[in-house]
Parts: structure tokens; sequence; C-alpha cells
């Protein structure tokens, strides 16, 4: 039998609870991880807690929000008490979106962006590298997209802070490599999450219009995005770090220009 991949590791997911976050944690735990969740959402997360203790695995968590920088400390220094002071693994996939033009949005809105999208990141990996690099072992997985690659209309500000975390993710890398610690992001495209299948009782053709757009012709399933997580965290990438892997049925390996019939004839796909 193969050795369980992260064995005796400890990790920490925020926004664990649900969706890819969910998957990492489920997935973690199942190859030996000991993992500490951090998310908003209390119910969903005791029944994920509840379901994998109750099928041997050991997890544990905290309810935050985790643009609350003094509850997010307090949770890790408790999950730091649980963990015997060590942090092998941390995977911040924490946050959210709201659409809305740059003529119709205050300060106010991007102040929620930058919290939320990229000002917790900072928090979770200041205090993630603080006990990495004292250790000399670590790795740590930032949460982009391939909105922060392309923009689109009544998106700047998410779509911004997206784009801040891939830059984030390289420096970071470089500050905390020296020390033993990688640093690296994913930039999943469209994935059929629960916010998806939410979206689609409004728009029924949301998700013919997105797989269109794709190579592969579909969209990205959560445990997709999970596996490339969890490799990026895994000794498997032990040389990999200030990376950003794309995660997207190929939407973004094609220019956007019209498709000419007599090179390809795109009603054959």
């Amino acid at each position: 039998m193969t050795p369980a991949r992260f064995a005796g590791t400890k990790a920490l997911v925020t926004g664990g609870a649900n969706g890819m976050g969910r998957a990492c944690v489920e997935q973690l735990a199942r190859e030996g991880a000991h993992v500490y969740i951090l998310d908003k959402d209390e119910a969903a997360m005791r029944s994920l807690i509840d379901g994998l203790c109750a099928a041997g695995h050991r997890v544990d968590g905290a309810v935050i929000d985790v643009i609350d920088e003094a509850g997010f400390t307090d949770a890790f220094t408790a999950m730091l008490d649980r963990f015997a002071g060590r942090l092998d693994v941390m995977i911040h996939i924490a946050g959210a979106s709201r659409g809305g033009l740059l003529a119709d949005q205050t300060t106010r809105d991007w102040d929620w962006h930058y919290q939320v999208n990229l000002r917790s990141h900072v928090i979770g990996c200041k205090l993630a590298g603080k006990v990495m690099t004292r250790q000399a072992s670590g790795a740590i997985v930032t949460m982009s997209s391939i909105s922060g690659q392309r923009g689109d209309p009544g998106w700047a500000g998410y779509n911004a802070m997206k784009a801040a975390i891939m830059n984030f993710t390289q420096s970071l890398a470089w500050e905390l490599g020296r020390q033993g610690v990688r640093v690296n992001a994913v930039c999943p495209g469209p994935v059929m999450s629960e916010r998806m299948l939410k979206s689609i009782e409004d728009d029924p053709g949301m998700v013919d219009s997105y797989a269109a757009k794709t190579a592969l012709g579909r969209l990205v399933d959560p445990h997709e995005v999970m596996h490339a997580i969890l490799f990026l965290a895994s000794d498997a990438a032990s040389a990999i770090t200030g990376q950003t892997l794309v995660i997207d049925c190929g939407l973004t390996a094609r220019t956007g220009q019209p498709i000419q019939p007599s090179i390809f004839d795109e009603t054959k796909l």
C-alpha cells in the first residue's frame, strides 16, 4: 500500500466548509493530515468535522470571518495549540465576490473587496509564514482566479484583488524561500460550485455559455481544483514556488479572436 501523502501533516484550510475548500479538507484528512478549518459557515463546518471524525480522521475548526484580524489571530493561536506549535500546510481559499460598475461603487465597496480577497491573504500568510520560517519548512497555497488575468465589465474590484494575489504570491515566495517555505497560487476558471449551481437557477444557459468558451467544452469540477492545490502543497512540488497554476479547462488558452471557418470549423466541436 502506498503511504499516505500527508501522513502526520498539520494543515490549515480557510474557507474549508464548502466547495473547493471542503474538497481539500476531505482529501487531506483521508491522506493522513490533521486538518484545521477556519470558516464562517458554522453549520456546514460542524457537519463536515463530525462526519470526518466519525470516520476516524482528525479534523478541528473554528468559526471566524477572515476580515476580522483579531478573530483570525485568536483562531490561529488556538490551532497552533492543537497542533503543538507546528504548521506544515496553509491553504487560503476564503473569499467572495460582488459585481458592480465602478461608476456605481463607493470606496467602501472597494474596501470590502480588499478586506475579503486580499487583506485576508495578507493576515493568513503573515501568521503562517512566521511559524513556517521558524521550523524551516512549509507550503502555502493562495487562491487567485483567471479573473485576475483578464478584464470583465462590472468586476473590476474582484478582478483587481485576484491579480494582486498573483504578484503577492511571487513576492512572498522570494521572502520565504530561503527559509524553506514555498508559496504558490491556483487560478481556477469557471467552477461547478454551489454558487454556480445557484446562478443556474436564474440563468439556465450560463453553464453552456461558459463551456463553449473552454477547450474541453465543460466547466471545472471543484475536485479538479483540489487536486491541483494538494499537488502544490505536497512534496511532489518541492521545487515549485512563486508560481500560479491555472485550472480552467483551457479557457485562457485562446486569444478570443473570431475563428475563421476556413481554417477551423467550430461547429464540429
